[in-house]
């Protein structure tokens, strides 16, 4: 029994590792490659937890030979555009101005019913709102509408606007952020009077940008 848990946090933390040396798109924007890169790294690493007799060594080399080699490729497809060409799925049209490509819909195996739920999802209601339909690489829809169904920007509307400035997090669950009071040049001095009454205990979120707008968030008191 202590084999077994031995071997699954070794291997789920190799496996953790590895993604992470693959890249944080892995995890909702994979190529036909990564999904069977993924696919042969969970297969391997549960063949020595669920088999006692199999060494780990057996399942390690190959496993950092299919990382390496994923690695190397995602490498090449950056430098070389030919290789991305040849490694990398691209867009398949659905509808180019706004003609319904159905030979696309015939290659790709989607039905017209599946198409409309993605519109809707997409907070649509009829392709005639609809310019462009994209199939994307990773399997997900881009949906461009005709001008008169967008929605109206500020460039639009002729409207001055200033610039967003995101909330910088500083204290999340009690816990201070040192990155956060870095980022924005501040200290736990500055930090403890912009909380005040209250204390990092006291607070769920605390939350600044750099204008010094703060949003403060203290915790319930629960009995």
């Amino acid at each position: 029994m202590i084999t077994v848990l031995v071997r699954t946090i070794l291997m789920y933390g190799i496996i953790l590792i590895s993604m992470k040396i693959m890249g944080k798109r892995q995890l909702g924007q994979m190529q036909i490659s990564e999904f069977i890169t993924a696919m042969i790294l969970s297969e391997l690493a549960s063949l020595p937890i669920s088999d006692k007799s199999i060494p780990l060594i057996y399942s390690l080399v190959p496993l950092i030979l299919i990382i390496s080699i994923e690695v190397i490729l995602s490498f090449i497809s950056l430098k070389s555009f030919s290789a991305q060409k040849l490694l990398e799925s691209t867009p398949t049209y659905i509808m180019d101005k706004g003609v319904l490509n159905q030979d696309a819909l015939v290659n790709t195996r989607i039905t017209i019913n599946e198409l409309l739920v993605e519109l809707r999802i997409a907070g649509f209601t009829s392709l005639s709102e609809i310019e462009y339909i994209y199939l994307e690489p990773n399997g997900k829809f881009s949906f461009v509408p005709k001008a008169q169904y967008r929605q109206a920007t500020v460039e639009d509307l002729s409207l001055n606007a200033s610039e967003s400035d995101p909330d910088i997090s500083i204290i999340i669950d009690t816990k201070v952020i040192e990155n956060g009071l870095k980022y924005l040049g501040k200290n736990e001095n500055w930090m403890k009077k912009a909380i005040s009454p209250h204390t990092a205990n006291d607070i769920l979120l605390f939350a600044c940008n750099r204008s010094g707008k703060k949003t403060i968030i203290t915790k319930e008191n629960k009995k």
